[in-house]
């Protein structure tokens, strides 16, 4: 399955960013989704909603009334100027999407669909056997550890992994390289073995399989043979 240059493009992006080569940037996105993982565990979504919305408008209540009455103060004026008319006045500019940021962000969102659904397809359907087998792995530990533990609490353990892991293999690249190889190899003879196992008792199975229908066939051809040679018998003997 080909990649193509917009799967490559996105997958750098996300390789550097886990190997920290911009340190504030992957410190901002860390923080900003663990924070997102937290603030979540104790307030929902409508929550956090309308406390934003409230906060921007008591806010912004303050700061219009202080600035209209400073004016008709100061200015003796008896229409104040309000400080947000210029975004109020204009009707198009507060209404007006636009469309460029627009496409810019739904391709973007499904540029990052083809990349995880290509990902999954190369797992899925064995492109290479050791990455189905080590995803394979983690994905029946995450099937089993979540019926124990919160799927909020395993995503941030998943978030701050893939924030940790790759720099520290970085750091220790030469000996996990060693240890990644020899558990490799060990891998491969189990899988090898076991194969090798299965087909042995694939033909021994198949084997005694034949004989016992065939040892059936000879049996029921015997009783069938007796069968006919006692009704003959009786008819003799009539």
């Amino acid at each position: 399955m080909q990649r193509n240059s917009v799967t490559r493009r996105i997958e750098r992006e996300l390789y550097d960013l886990l190997q920290w080569n911009n340190p504030v940037r992957s410190g901002a996105v860390l923080g900003l989704i663990v924070g997102s993982i937290l603030l979540t565990r104790s307030y929902s979504l409508l929550q956090m909603g309308s406390a934003l919305l409230t906060v921007a408008i008591g806010l912004n209540l303050v700061y219009v009334t202080f600035v209209v009455q400073t004016q008709k103060v100061f200015t003796e004026s008896t229409e104040a100027l309000h400080p947000y008319r210029g975004m109020i006045g204009n009707k198009d500019q507060m209404t007006t999407v636009d469309k460029r940021a627009v496409q810019h962000y739904s391709s973007l969102f499904v540029d990052i669909a083809e990349t995880v659904i290509r990902a999954l397809a190369r797992i899925v359907f064995i492109e290479d056997t050791m990455t189905s087998v080590k995803w394979f792995a983690i994905f029946y530990l995450t099937w089993a550890i979540s019926a124990h533990v919160s799927s909020r609490v395993i995503v941030l353990f998943f978030v701050i992994s893939a924030f940790i892991f790759p720099r520290l293999y970085l750091s220790n690249k030469g000996i996990v390289d060693s240890h990644l190889m020899q558990g490799e190899a060990l891998l491969k003879d189990h899988i090898n073995t076991a194969q090798v196992y299965a087909r042995e008792n694939m033909g021994s199975a198949m084997a005694k399989t034949k004989a016992y229908f065939a040892k059936a066939g000879t049996t029921d051809s015997e009783a069938k043979n007796s069968i006919n040679e006692t009704s003959v018998a009786e008819k003799k003997t009539e």
